[in-house]
């Protein structure tokens, strides 16, 4: 079994790899990969081992996907994955949801997941919760009018927070569920083999950036 040093390595060797200078210019990311300028782009934040990033990619060939971690040793998971199945259209990022701003301009992404993030269930350590507002505000200036973030968790309280949170910020609540059933949007069902084995409940949020009203 590789350790976390080589799975590194392995990650900064991949084509499908991105970190330090690599990263397209903010503003640039379909030009960079050859999309045109309508094609969707969905970011998987706190995408881990990039499965669930690959199997949108596979989805949506038509789409960029893009899947940001602070781990360099799972992502290469990720880049392995993605090189199996030949795919063009999905990228995998080492870096902080903290440095999206400048990353991206503004209403350059379309689509954000957050697929079980780390709950940090401390009080003090609420400032990581990936929906805390420092990250809410960052989602808020790189989606669309009319983008929406998907967020998943099988932690009660971290639901609630989140939640809490959206309604707070301002985002159009289109659907929250503490029990996902069966039907709607099936990409919110596709589940790693460690959350198979794991169960619980599906605790599902779906918002959406509101539009800017029209100027008359």
């Amino acid at each position: 079994m590789l350790g976390k040093r080589e799975k590194r390595k392995r990650f900064m060797e991949s084509a499908y790899a991105l970190h330090g200078s690599n990263l397209p210019k903010a503003g640039g990311w379909r030009m960079h990969y050859g999309f045109p300028p309508t094609a969707p782009l969905i970011l998987d934040i706190g995408c881990g081992k990039g499965e669930f990033t690959t199997y949108l990619a596979q989805k949506k060939p038509a789409v960029l996907v893009i899947g940001l971690d602070r781990r360099a040793d799972r992502l290469a998971t990720g880049c392995r994955l993605a090189e199996k199945l030949s795919l063009k259209n999905v990228f995998f990022w080492h870096g902080d949801a903290l440095t999206l701003d400048s990353t991206f301009v503004s209403e350059e992404v379309s689509e954000i997941w957050l697929n079980y993030p780390d709950p940090y269930p401390k009080r003090r350590q609420e400032k990581h919760r990936l929906v805390h507002p420092r990250y809410l505000r960052q989602y808020w200036y790189i989606l669309k009018g009319g983008g929406k973030i998907h967020f998943r968790t099988d932690d009660e309280a971290l639901y609630a927070y989140a939640l809490e949170q959206f309604l707070t910020g301002g985002w159009q609540i289109l659907q929250a569920t503490p029990d996902l059933r069966e039907g709607g949007i099936e990409e919110a069902f596709f589940e790693t083999e460690f959350r198979k084995r794991k169960g619980g409940y599906i605790r599902y949020i779906e918002v959406e950036k509101p539009l800017l009203p029209a100027v008359i």
